[in-house]
């Protein structure tokens, strides 16, 4: 009797792997269904270790941001995808459409999309209109030809339907519900503040950040701000302004950490 073969799944991703929570999820949903999962992204300067109970490959690039950089990773992740079996495919936004697509056709191969945002529509691209029509021209030519996609809420879904004509289905982001045995006191860190609060997540320009720390003139003065991650905020002059404003001892700013080390 011949043993079965082991179905195997590559998921890419454009960042370092470390912190992409919904990533790790999918990978950790494909492990449970039976599936030998690796996960693809690259490698950074500064990106920390990394251990799952999977597969993961991190590619070191030459170039680092702007075109160069996501012609590179495509190419580099089409030999990948091309020269390694996979009973499934798993684009993560638009940024590794490319090369999964053509794959996926090559190797006759499932193909799921997901999509963690309305990507031609980001801060990051509505006042770059030239970098903006090159990435809608690739979604326009590839997304009417995918047989569903997947995204984060029920608004971007609704419009990627309504404008392709093809089913996309909402799986939100929520935190992993995990029980703590090591619980720390969070007063012993705050002692002299009544009210924590904290956001996590990547600190990207039109997420209302700025917004959210600005608010934070307008409670108590026992209230903390406790920022997780780093981003485009960190660098745009609005941003530093306002956190400089508030001093520190009303925001903290944490640097990239691993899911595990912030918790519930």
């Amino acid at each position: 009797m011949k043993s079965q073969k082991v179905k195997k799944a590559i998921v890419s991703v454009t960042n370092d792997l470390v912190s992409d929570n919904r990533v790790h999820r999918t990978c950790s949903v494909l492990t449970e269904m039976g599936y030998e999962v690796i996960l693809v992204g690259r490698r950074l300067t500064g990106s920390l270790p990394i251990q799952r109970a999977y597969k993961t490959h991190r590619f070191k690039l030459l170039f680092k941001r702007k075109f160069t950089f996501y012609a590179e990773y495509n190419v580099r992740l089409f030999f990948f995808l091309l020269f390694h079996r996979a009973d499934l495919l798993v684009a993560n936004d638009l940024d590794t459409l490319v090369a999964n697509f053509y794959i996926s056709k090559i190797k006759k191969c499932p193909l799921l999309y997901d999509s963690h945002e309305y990507f031609t529509e980001v801060p990051e691209l509505i006042h770059r209109k030239k970098i903006q029509r090159f990435w809608s021209k690739i979604e326009n030519k590839i997304f009417p030809k995918l047989p569903f996609a997947i995204t984060v809420s029920d608004s971007i879904a609704n419009e990627y339907s309504k404008k392709y004509n093809v089913p996309v289905y909402t799986i939100r982001n929520v935190p992993t519900i995990k029980e703590n045995k090591k619980k720390k006191d969070v007063s012993l860190i705050f002692h002299s503040f009544t009210n924590l609060l904290m956001y996590q997540g990547a600190l990207n320009i039109g997420r209302g950040i700025e917004n959210l720390i600005e608010s934070m003139l307008y409670l108590d003065s026992d209230t903390v701000l406790l920022i997780v991650g780093k981003g485009d905020v960190e660098k745009d002059d609005e941003g530093i302004e306002i956190m400089e404003t508030l001093g520190r001892n009303m925001a903290w700013l944490l640097k990239q950490l691993k899911p595990a080390q912030v918790g519930p």
